[in-house]
């Protein structure tokens, strides 16, 4: 096995100098560090940041867990973020949830054992296990895109208040049977109050939950054949996907047949011209490596009470949802 030693003798550098590349001192010039790089490119060695970082007791590291890889919001956010922490030398362990709490734990253990420094992760719901975890390993814990644990700093974007402006924006368009087709309950009460607002009935075809994902489709097609709804809501790419699968089938044209909104842009809704509401990766990226680095950097002193921020989001209009007339609005 090639060594740090061996990589020194062919650079004609000393072994403490080699462990100061690797470890992006500035005590190494530019020169040296190329000719120390070049040597282990040649030797074929792998420096062994597990050991370094049991030494500096730092590994220099940080969790993150994806709850969708499908969903492009999350894997957009974790290019932002990945970026943004290897400017300040961090590297990110990126980890994929499904949709059970169940893999969370499991992922949020494996980070811990690798000694990252910081976890940003999706929750889904409180899970007391997940609690009791994050509790007990005082590594900072950072809510992304939800928040389930008041204990934890979260930052979200204002998904209450989008789904309220697209049922608003809906009904003043003449539209009352409005379906929200939504993997988790959070946007949920945005639509009922504001249904309540515009004194329109809500009832159970108000709100379709598609999972398990892999039946979404047959789950979307039957809602919309029991409940008949004049506009849907559809929450992630996931379920725009399934939607459009479930129209085709039933040959329904948009707007014509039934008006469709989506969350966040993505290749489908601006090749459908769908119109969506959506969230600012670049700005959700860069808050959410702002609060991990003001951690790891120790700007923010520990044992402050909890930040929660909300983030706004963008609405884009296009020609996918019909203004109903008099004649055809739903008494």
């Amino acid at each position: 096995m090639v060594t740090s030693r061996d990589v020194a003798k062919l650079a004609g550098v000393s072994v403490a100098t080699v462990s100061r590349v690797y470890s992006d001192s500035n005590a190494v010039t530019d020169i040296t560090a190329r000719k120390v790089l070049d040597a282990a490119r040649q030797l074929g060695y792998i420096p062994n940041t597990v050991a370094r970082s049991l030494k500096s007791n730092r590994s220099r590291t940080v969790g993150l867990v994806i709850t969708n890889i499908f969903n492009p919001v999350f894997y957009q956010v974790a290019a932002v973020i990945t970026t943004e922490l290897e400017k300040f030398n961090y590297k990110v362990i990126l980890s994929f949830n499904s949709t059970y709490e169940r893999s969370l734990l499991k992922n949020l253990q494996t980070l811990l054992a690798a000694r990252v420094e910081a976890i940003a992760f999706t929750p889904l719901f409180e899970d007391s296990d997940v609690l009791e975890l994050l509790n007990s390993s005082n590594v900072y814990s950072l809510q992304v895109l939800g928040n389930a644990y008041q204990q934890f700093d979260s930052i979200m974007c204002n998904d209450y208040a989008a789904t309220s402006k697209l049922t608003q924006y809906l009904i003043d368009r003449g539209h009352r049977n409005i379906m929200l087709i939504c993997p988790t309950e959070d946007r949920k009460e945005g639509l009922l109050h504001t249904l309540a607002v515009n004194r329109i009935d809500s009832y159970e075809g108000n709100y379709i939950s598609p999972l398990p994902l892999e039946n979404s489709a047959s789950i979307i097609e039957d809602a919309i054949t029991k409940y008949r709804p004049t506009a849907i809501i559809a929450v992630t790419q996931d379920v725009l996907t399934a939607l459009m699968i479930v129209l085709k089938k039933l040959h329904y044209n948009i707007p014509d047949d039934i008006s469709v909104i989506a969350y966040d842009e993505n290749p489908l809704s601006q090749y459908e011209n769908i119109t969506t509401i959506g969230h600012n990766i670049q700005y959700i990226g860069t808050e959410i490596s702002r609060f991990l680095l003001d951690h790891l950097l120790e700007k923010n002193a520990p044992g402050g009470a909890p930040r929660h921020i909300f983030l706004d989001t963008t609405f884009i209009e296009r020609s996918s949802v019909k203004e109903l007339t008099r004649g055809n609005k739903e008494i």
